[in-house]
């Protein structure tokens, strides 16, 4: 058994003792410090009340925030890239969009997406989930180039299975050999 002696027993209460009162003073304090008289939990949850976006933005101010992610975000999610028959190369002419892409994404570091890859009906089933696979990624690295965290970007394919256009036509299997962007979470507090 451990022995401890009187005068051990005695630095150890005395220290205590202090510790307790020196914690209880610096409370007394917080309170004291509220400038409305209220606790200082209170007056804490007020100011980060006023943080958050409740009165300290005016109210225009935050619905045109509001609005401008709004349109960026259907924009983003309205604006797919095509790619060539059998292909998974980013054509030049699609880079403004994934540019645009990157600076929506750089602008709201929070965002997270999916890169949905997809086919026209030309080939087999597996031959295009694997086609779509290569262009999402595709899609994704060209995003992760220009600085976007690969963790904020999903990518999954579904080949031919969810055709834009149901034509059996040059014109159509244009339309459908895309990547589609979602956004699938991260959107700031007040602006969704």
């Amino acid at each position: 058994m451990y022995y401890i002696s009187n005068v051990s027993r005695f630095q150890f209460v005395l220290v205590l003792v202090a510790f307790l009162f020196f914690v209880g003073c610096a409370s007394e304090d917080l309170a004291k410090k509220s400038s409305d008289g209220s606790s200082s939990a209170s007056s804490m949850k007020s100011k980060m009340r006023g943080s958050e976006g409740g009165s300290s933005m005016p109210e225009n101010e935050r619905e045109a925030r509001r609005s401008n992610f709004k349109k960026r975000l259907a924009s983003l999610e309205d604006s797919p890239i095509y790619f060539d028959f059998d292909k998974s190369d980013i054509r030049p002419d699609m880079r403004t969009i994934l540019d645009k892409n990157a600076r929506f994404m750089m602008s709201y570091p929070s965002v997270l997406i999916q890169i949905e890859g997809h086919c026209d009906e030309r080939g087999t089933v597996e031959y295009n989930i694997a086609l779509g696979h290569r262009r999402s990624q595709a899609t994704k690295d060209y995003l992760i180039s220009l600085g976007i965290d690969a963790s904020r970007i999903d990518t999954v394919s579904y080949g031919e299975e969810r055709p834009a256009d149901s034509g059996h036509d040059e014109s159509a299997w244009s339309k459908n050999r895309r990547a589609k962007f979602n956004v699938i979470g991260g959107i700031p507090a007040g602006l969704n």
